[in-house]
């Protein structure tokens, strides 16, 4: 695992994050140029947007999505909650216009009606792109044509597997909170062989990693926070917060034990997880699972995170980036905002404008360098998969990982030919939450 990638040295809350802006754009501009410049040979490509001309060119920067339906931060503290607008699933609407920036100016972008060019709801704040069009003065924009993105980046060749391994891609415990742990068990008995038939023992002897993507672990709340402010009402709600943690990660290390003592397991936090908000979310210290911290297999990583299994590169989220991206943005299926962020060549595009994350002073950890084998994005609300080709022979395995709570359902992934399906856990005894 690399966790030099995502790992917070040093918090700063004083920082701006025009820093983590220039760098996204220094370090993904050269290469939306030599594309640009490869599909655009006789157009010139403008190095600053206070230079445009009138006529045709190629403009580069980072897209800002103004978007009409986006809520006010400050309503939560200049409303009371009964009057504060409730969260949407999305907040795309047709009035919702685009600009491109760089270090230097920015310029309202018009988009044509015009086949192949993306509709402004596909697009989100974030993503460096060049674009092809014609400046128009008088109404002080640029009347796009074309858009291009960085592509999915270059891939590492690896030497082909004999026979299978597996990777199982699990996401949404949330134990804690679920009212059965039947189907948790029964899942946990499958991946360490104990139950299933002659083929799955035999493929559950060829695990080499198991991927634990976010929300493992949900502390109840009995109480209305409404009226924390009190007191004795405080007092109360602490006490049973604190015990409601306590056994649920007693149980978590329960559940981390039996799986570590068989197989290779790596731990990333979720939104849900006794962990920090922004993204990259830090690893999970070991002393919070006494009895799985004996076990070497055991390894916790930050959100996102990077690692290598069978010289196979993995790289995912617990889903916070997807699910920001899906309420700023429309696609035909939820896969599709995954893949898009490959070919955007960027993990959250929308950090830190609608996505939490650290100001970085140097440098952006979320830009993707080099193409996965293995790209997932946890907690979603059903299992789906993608084989994504890319134009230099390059092949990732796009994967959503389902809410376990939810669907009682894990995904794995054959690392030889990188084939992927679902497998479900459901007894009659057991129920899943709604």
């Amino acid at each position: 695992v690399d966790q030099s990638r995502f790992e917070v040295k040093k918090t700063n809350f004083t920082n701006q994050y025009a820093a983590l802006y220039f760098n996204r754009l220094m370090l993904l501009t050269k290469q939306v140029k030599e594309t640009a410049k490869a599909k655009w040979p006789f157009i010139k490509v403008i190095d600053k947007l206070l230079n445009v001309p009138d006529d045709k060119c190629v403009l580069v920067g980072t897209l800002f999505k103004q978007v009409k339906m986006r809520p006010d931060v400050l309503e939560e503290f200049t409303k009371p909650r009964w009057q504060a607008e409730p969260e949407k699933d999305s907040y795309v609407s047709e009035g919702d216009s685009l600009v491109l920036e760089d270090s230097h100016a920015r310029i309202p972008l018009k988009f044509e009606e015009i086949p192949g060019l993306p509709p402004i709801s596909n697009l989100v704040s974030g993503i460096v792109v060049a674009v092809l069009g014609t400046n128009s003065v008088s109404k002080g924009e640029f009347k796009v044509e074309e858009v291009l993105f960085p592509g999915i980046p270059k891939q590492q060749e690896v030497p082909e597997l004999k026979d299978d391994k597996f990777v199982v891609l699990m996401s949404g415990l949330r134990i804690g909170k679920a009212p059965s742990y039947l189907n948790l068990q029964m899942m946990a008995d499958y991946i360490v062989g104990m139950i299933g038939d002659g083929s799955d023992q035999t493929m559950s002897s060829k695990i080499a990693q198991v991927v634990i993507a976010g929300d493992s672990v949900v502390v109840e709340q009995n109480e209305n926070l409404d009226y924390a402010h009190f007191s004795s009402k405080k007092s109360k709600n602490d006490q049973s917060v604190g015990k409601n943690a306590e056994n649920a990660l007693k149980d978590f290390d329960s559940f981390l034990s039996y799986l570590a003592s068989s197989v290779n397991v790596l731990l990333l936090p979720g939104s849900k997880d006794p962990a920090n908000f922004t993204l990259p979310q830090q690893r999970f210290p070991r002393f919070l699972f006494p009895s799985a911290a004996a076990y070497s297999t055991l390894e916790c990583g930050t959100n996102p995170c990077k690692a290598s299994v069978a010289k196979r590169s993995v790289l995912g989220t617990s889903g916070q980036n997807i699910d920001n991206v899906m309420k700023y943005s429309l696609a035909k299926a939820p896969i599709d905002h995954l893949e898009r962020t490959l070919n955007w060549r960027h993990l959250a595009p929308t950090a830190p404008d609608t996505l939490g994350c650290h100001a970085f002073e140097s440098g952006d950890p979320f830009v993707i360098e080099e193409c996965p084998h293995i790209y997932f994005a946890g907690c979603q609300k059903e299992f789906s998969s993608k084989l994504c080709e890319g134009p230099n022979g390059q092949k990732c395995r796009l994967v959503m990982i389902p809410d376990f709570s939810k669907t009682a359902s894990i995904a794995v992934v054959n690392l030889r030919n990188l084939d992927c399906h679902e497998v479900k856990f459901q007894s009659a005894d057991a129920t899943i939450s709604p």
